[in-house]
């Protein structure tokens, strides 16, 4: 009884899908019946049999070697819209037996594994790109096999039961062109210090161009601020562009200031995404669903 659930079960899981090769088989059955028949052949009879046989018994066996077959999201990077980003799947094979010649499909991307040992897995990498920002489920997966014989493809799909945020692309003015624009990052100037050496993303209207002759590198003034602990404040109303391009703005600066470890705050039409509240997946998301 129990054999007969888990049969049932398989058959309900995997299904079946003729091929091309499926037609040829069709057409020598007919001919060698139709031989068998006229002419009262036995052995026609029995390569006839022998035929429907392997036919059958490759179907069941590709059906137990997918059965087992099952995928897992392993991990993935930051998504954006428009731009490809990397998933990795586990692979994994929980029968006690081999599985051969398993194929992998995932928007529209196909994965061949040659082989997996039983109670085993493989971790495969796909590149997926989505085509606008927001919230959207995952897209299901397709597992599919022509072993033994290739006259029928059989196939099992998985959903998967996952959400995720695709984030706003990226692009516009660097956050270096914004900090020497709008001097946001140092605060208001007291007094001059001295003269330091001049390193890439300082202001350029701060080179101290007396010192270049007596140095062989560039010098760079120096100052004392009033306040060094003002925070970078950025303004959606006041980004020039289109909404889009506004929220593509931002997802940048968010991205640079990261990888800067500067203090920020965004006044997104009202609502306050504050760095030192939020972190940066939590105000990308924010950005991404506005």
């Amino acid at each position: 009884m129990k054999s007969f659930k888990t049969y049932i079960s398989i058959l309900k899981g995997v299904k079946n899908r003729p091929t091309k090769y499926f037609v040829f088989l069709v057409i020598a059955i007919v001919s060698l019946f139709l031989q068998a028949y006229m002419h009262n052949y036995n052995i026609v009879f029995l390569v006839m049999f022998f035929l429907v046989a392997i036919a059958g018994s490759s179907s069941i066996f590709g059906m137990l070697n997918l059965y087992y077959i099952h995928v897992k999201l392993l991990s993935y990077e930051r998504l954006f819209a428009d731009t490809s980003s990397t998933y990795k799947l586990l692979v994994i094979n929980e029968s006690d037996n081999p599985a051969y010649d398993i194929s992998v499909t995932w928007y529209e991307q196909t994965q061949p594994i040659t082989s997996i040992e039983p109670h085993n897995t493989q971790t495969i990498a796909v590149e997926v790109k989505f085509g606008k920002r927001g919230e959207t489920k995952l897209s299901e997966i397709k597992i599919s096999s022509l072993f033994p014989l290739p006259h029928e493809l059989k196939y099992k799909v998985i959903e998967m039961d996952k959400k995720v945020v695709v984030y706003a692309k990226p692009s516009g003015v660097s956050l270096l062109k914004f900090i020497h624009k709008n001097n946001a990052i140092n605060g208001e100037i007291d007094e001059f210090e001295g003269i330091k050496k001049f390193n890439q993303g300082d202001n350029l209207s701060y080179i101290h161009w007396a010192s270049l002759a007596k140095h062989d590198a560039l010098m760079s003034k120096n100052f004392i601020y009033e306040d060094e602990s003002k925070k970078l404040h950025f303004d959606f109303k006041t980004i020039n562009g289109t909404d889009e391009e506004k929220l593509s703005q931002l997802t940048l600066w968010v991205i640079e200031c990261e990888k800067q470890s500067f203090d920020f705050t965004i006044d997104l039409n009202g609502e306050i995404l504050d760095s030192k509240k939020m972190s940066s997946n939590e105000i990308l998301e924010a950005i991404a669903t506005y």
